[in-house]
């Protein structure tokens, strides 16, 4: 058996996973694919997804001798100033039809409509999902529910539980037949009727947003409830939106929301429920949706302490509201509590004072807790935990916006680094520094996530002998001789957003670690093009499936529009593992692309001579407005005040947490 292959299918089943043993399969010239599809039949159909470029790939008349081991198809994945996918026709297009899972990408009304008119011809299709609809897509939900197709799928999401339902009305889902249904994400309206009329017995997860009280009624009186065993509710009654900008602040509570809270949740039978999920929306810097009286209502529904599994996100409710919450579980039985963007301090802390000794999961990102907060945290009785989540939010691009810190710092992480049992741990916007990521670095961590954090340099470390995964995403590095010489499991490196230069990507070159990586993100890096040679001439980043050398329009000194990419990268040679490839200059804010990376003429040229992974990435760039121009690239961007703007983001969180500790949370913030 081909080692590569091997590697692939011994860990744990994922997308990355799944592309590397097609591409070693690829690679390898055996006739691998039934013996690979037997041994893909444990994997969730899910994780056996075609990246965006193979179906871009296939548009521009490449395939792949892989694709019968497909199973999913996520048209989502469209990056800046890329064009979105059309939907395969399974009629002309054999490569899809084994397919099970579709997602379909935001506000896409082309694929919806062609999704109507050839669902009964996805024989095998048995989830769906719809993303970001609005009332011009009324015609062809309508088509789609009709469908026999419908009646053979056991998932089907229209909306997320945390969707807004501000900018556009979702049309209705209404189905008239039974169905083999098991998981449902639906606009209440259309819930009540599936579950009044008995057209779904088999149901067992839903999602659902609930836009009044009535629905709120109506919905807990459906008999079927009392069968889930998991539901993810919105409530989304009413809106307020006031926000400041730039700037944190408690939020807003929409007092529809409780009212329609404590109708559902007064009223429903929910005996075999075991997971819950209640999500509001976010708003600015701060969040929107039920306060304490629809938490009230929940605690005092009695549901809380049956369940395994509590998510609460995106709501103003506070401290003294989560310990309310907390206290209705039941600490024996939870094995997963998420607690995210709900206004928590160090306050909260205490409500975990009991022993949980089956919690595994914890998530509690997107709050304000320092490190008093996480050190009383942490001595809990928690001997099962290896999923630990203390991130505040990094905010997207830092040439666009600003972290909101959750504000740990050192002190906090040398908490954590004390949890022996964690398996994979986001510390993302907590302050953490190179000495902090030291410490933590000696768990026995498979997952780690950092980013957004004032490194500037990495700890020395002789390995890194169990993680997998690392983010090191705007951490204002550029040194890249510190990376340990040893990471033996190591599949996946990001390193968005950093400093690295020239030196960095020759440094990257000489790693003795590249050689086995999957995943190697440098976008928005500043590279020149000897770094750029030097890395592809090394020939080391032999398996790597895709490459990621995009800057942002406002990247001090970024590669002029006329000035093409070197040869060396995109010769087949240099990176011959590679079925995605994403070049050029990008504008983050519009999502718009001034440049692929070549000037016209040379651009035509390589769609006709170039290997498919270019050419899928150059006939899908969506043209430029202004794309003649050669304008002259800034020569100052987020870099030369990253550290200044980390400190001040840290003592902001820091003065927000004191306000919310000392109940300061009046209007305006």
């Amino acid at each position: 058996m081909n080692d590569e292959v091997a590697r692939a299918l011994r860990g744990t089943p994922g997308t990355l996973a799944f592309r590397a043993l097609c591409a070693a399969v690829t690679r390898s010239g055996e006739d691998l694919l039934p013996w690979c599809g037997e041994q893909l039949a444990g994997w969730p159909d899910e994780t056996r997804q075609a990246p965006y470029s193979w179906i871009a790939a296939l548009e521009s008349g490449f395939t792949r001798p892989v694709w019968p081991l497909v199973r999913s198809l996520d048209l989502r994945t469209a990056r800046d100033g890329m064009r979105e996918l059309l939907l395969p026709d399974p009629r002309a297009c054999p490569e899809v039809r084994a397919v099970s899972d579709l997602r379909l990408a935001w506000y896409d009304h082309d694929q919806v409509t062609a999704l109507a008119e050839t669902a009964d011809h996805w024989e095998h299709l048995r989830s769906v999902e719809f993303a970001g609809l609005s009332e011009f897509d009324a015609k062809a939900v309508s088509r789609f529910a009709a469908s026999e197709a419908v009646t053979r799928l056991e998932s089907l999401t229209v909306v997320r539980v945390w969707d807004s339902l501000w900018h556009f009305k979702v049309p209705s889902l209404r189905i008239e037949r039974p169905t083999r249904l098991r998981h449902a994400g639906l606009l209440a309206p259309d819930l009540i009727h599936l579950l009044r009329n008995g057209l779904a017995p088999g149901l067992r997860s839903v999602d659902v947003l609930v836009q009044n009280a009535g629905e709120a009624r109506d919905l807990a009186a459906c008999e079927g409830l009392s069968a889930l065993d998991r539901l993810g509710i919105g409530f989304r009654c009413g809106k307020d939106g006031r926000q400041p900008l730039w700037a944190p602040y408690f939020g807003n509570v929409i007092e529809a929301d409780d009212l329609a809270c404590e109708e559902f949740f007064s009223r429903a039978e929910l005996t075999n429920l075991r997971s819950l999920t209640v999500h509001g929306t976010t708003m600015g810097m701060g969040r929107e949706g039920l306060g304490a009286r629809g938490a009230e209502a929940i605690a005092a529904s009695g549901v809380l302490g049956q369940l395994t599994e509590l998510s609460l996100a995106a709501l103003p409710v506070g401290d003294d509201t989560i310990a309310r919450v907390l206290g209705a579980t039941d600490p024996a039985i939870i094995e997963k509590i998420a607690l995210t963007n709900l206004v928590a301090t160090d306050r909260v802390a205490s409500a975990f004072a009991a022993e949980y000794p089956r919690l595994r999961h914890l998530d509690l990102s997107g709050n304000h807790l320092g490190p008093d907060g996480v050190r009383e945290l942490l001595a809990a009785h928690m001997p099962v935990l290896d999923h630990l989540d203390l991130s505040g939010s990094a905010g997207g691009s830092p040439h666009y916006s600003r972290s909101d810190v959750q504000p740990i710092g050192d002190a906090g992480a040398r908490a954590v680094a004390r949890s022996a049992r964690l398996k994979s741990l986001n510390l993302s916007a907590t302050g953490l520094t190179a000495a902090g990521l030291e410490e933590v670095l000696q768990l026995p961590l498979e997952s780690l996530d950092v980013s957004g954090n004032p490194l500037t340099v990495l700890p020395s470390m002789p390995a890194w002998r169990t993680l997998r995964s690392v983010n090191l995403d705007d951490c204002a590095l550029g040194d890249m001789t510190s990376l340990p010489p040893e990471a033996p499991h190591l599949e996946s490196l990001s390193l968005s957003y950093n400093n690295i230069d020239s030196d960095g990507a020759r440094a990257l070159a000489a790693w003795p670690v590249l050689s086995q990586l999957w995943e190697l993100t440098l976008h928005d890096n500043v590279i020149g093009d000897d770094g750029l040679i030097d890395l592809a001439r090394s020939r080391a980043a032999q398996r790597l499936l895709e490459l990621d050398l995009e800057q942002d329009v406002w990247t001090a000194h970024h590669r002029r529009d006329s000035v093409p990419v070197p040869a060396e990268v995109v010769r087949r040679e240099s990176f011959p593992n590679l079925d995605s490839l994403y070049l050029g200059v990008i504008d983050g804010y519009h999502g718009s692309r001034p440049s692929c990376g070549f000037p016209p003429e040379r651009r035509q040229e390589l769609v006709r001579t170039g290997r498919p992974e270019l050419v899928a990435f150059l006939t899908h760039v969506q043209p430029h407005e202004d794309e003649d121009e050669d304008p002259d690239p800034p020569t100052d961007d987020f870099r030369s005040e990253r550290l200044t703007g980390y400190a001040k983001d840290f003592a902001d969180a820091e003065e927000f947490a004191r306000r919310m500790m000392s109940d300061d949370i009046g209007w305006p913030p």
